[in-house]
């Protein structure tokens, strides 16, 4: 059974429920997943929002990141932070790229 534990955090209740759908569709699909498989997803998912002009806040990310890496072991949760920042600095990067 799936732990929805997380749908009860303080940060979602005014989340638009268009984002809410994506949320809950991507860690249900992540859920044991292995980092590999659960990249392509995330992306997947940035998709789907960016499709609808929406897209997530640094929080609502960060939120997701946590949701994600809580049952994770500490050598894969390294490996997700370390992802993570590469995408985040690759993406600061396109920003300021496009902006001169």
């Amino acid at each position: 059974m799936k732990d929805l534990s997380w749908l009860d955090n303080p940060a979602l209740k005014n989340l638009d429920s268009r984002k809410l759908a994506v949320m809950i569709e991507l860690i249900n699909e992540t859920e044991g997943k292995p980092l590999e498989k659960t990249l392509p997803m995330i992306m997947s998912a940035n998709m789907k929002l960016k499709s609808q002009n929406l897209g997530f806040t640094p929080d609502e990310t960060t939120l997701i990141f946590d949701i994600l890496t809580a049952k994770m072991s500490p050598e894969e949760k390294t490996k997700f932070s370390n992802l993570r920042n590469l995408m985040e600095s690759k993406a600061k990067g396109f920003k300021n790229k496009r902006t001169k």
